[in-house]
């Protein structure tokens, strides 16, 4: 599936380095809506940082696209526990 970042997920100043290392090592998230499906998942980027995402999945067109990135926020600490 290819990944494509928005503007709006670097407004936080997370790198785009970050944001696809949040990606491939994510911890754990949840479904927010559908349809689309519309994911906030957290996780953890290159440099040990804990960064949440929020993601729409595209399926007829195969992307992945982020909308939204930030620390990750206390509230979705829980998402850290592994649970999807």
């Amino acid at each position: 599936m290819e990944i494509l970042i928005l503007d709006s997920a670097l407004k936080h100043e997370i790198s785009e380095e970050s944001i696809y290392s949040c990606l491939y090592n994510a911890r754990g998230g949840k479904l927010l809506n559908e349809p689309p499906p519309k994911y906030l998942l957290a996780g953890f980027d290159h440099l040990g940082n804990a960064i949440e995402l929020i993601t729409i999945e595209d399926e007829e067109r195969k992307l992945l696209i982020v909308i939204h990135a930030m620390k990750l926020r206390k509230q979705n600490m829980y998402l850290l526990e592994g649970d999807f």
